[in-house]
């Protein structure tokens, strides 16, 4: 009976040894992976717009240096305003990187301008920051899981139409059927693209009787002011109503959002 019992305990007693053997070579090859030979690597920030949408990509190189396979390894980003409001998340998941094996990834976010447009309006106008959270996890040797939360990593946010205001709006000319405007506007295109897409006027006189309305063509390179007049053709829908003074409601239609930008009103007057 004492044999059996002491067997017991010596199974027990090895087992406890296997036990703590394979748990420190299990922490070893995590501290090997993270921080002595380091094989999560997560490369600079990039920046795209294409087809009305920012992608933010992330370049990811995970090289398994431990002793075990690395079962899951995942990236998830959040992008909230100043305010701490979410505006978009995503994540991207690897799988069964083996012991001295790596792999290549991309993660990568989007913001649409629909998302701009809906979330975070004041942004086409202003500059600001971005606020970034990282959260890097893996799932390792089948039995830990781990898990690094980076907070508050700033992204600076530039404005496709900075500055915005309505300076004047000229009458140049008339017939019985059109109006022809000079629209002057402080404008500035902080944005990583090119914007383009049309200004839409609609008229109305001193009595806020609706005249007509017109479009114009609203194109600023990247990193560009607005220098010139915008020129504006207005058909008449109401020409008795029209009395050479007045005020008009002007507005922006980007290509890729179906609502206007409202920019705000101007008064006109005949020279």
């Amino acid at each position: 009976m004492r044999q059996s019992i002491r067997a017991l305990g010596l199974t027990a007693t090895i087992l406890a040894i296997v036990l703590f053997i394979f748990l420190a070579s299990v922490f070893y090859s995590i501290l090997q992976i993270a921080i002595l030979a380091p094989g999560i690597r997560i490369g600079d920030l990039k920046y795209e717009f294409k087809d009305g949408t920012v992608r933010l990509s992330l370049p990811i190189l995970v090289n398994n240096t431990g002793y075990y396979e690395i079962e899951e390894f995942r990236i998830a980003t959040t992008l909230r305003d100043e305010n701490g409001r979410l505006i978009v998340t995503n994540s991207t998941l690897m799988k069964n990187i083996g012991r001295g094996e790596f792999k290549y990834g991309t993660h990568m976010v989007s913001l649409s301008f629909a998302d701009i447009f809906s979330k975070m309006r004041a942004y086409l106008f202003n500059d600001t920051n971005i606020k970034l959270s990282i959260l890097v996890g893996f799932k390792y040797a089948s039995v830990l899981e781990f898990q690094v939360l980076m907070v508050n990593v700033s992204i600076p946010w530039k404005a496709p139409l900075y500055g915005l205001r309505l300076k004047s709006l000229s009458l140049r000319g008339s017939n019985s059927t059109h109006l022809f405007f000079d629209l002057d506007m402080d404008l500035e295109n902080h944005f990583v693209s090119d914007i383009g897409g049309l200004l839409r006027l609609t008229i109305y006189n001193e009595k806020a009787v609706r005249v007509g309305e017109g479009v114009g063509l609203l194109y600023l390179p990247s990193g560009k002011r607005l220098e010139k007049p915008i020129m504006v053709v207005v058909s008449l829908t109401n020409p008795e109503a029209f009395t050479g003074k007045g005020y008009a409601e002007v507005s922006f239609q980007l290509p890729m959002v179906d609502e206007l930008v409202r920019f705000g009103r101007v008064k006109y007057e005949r020279e």
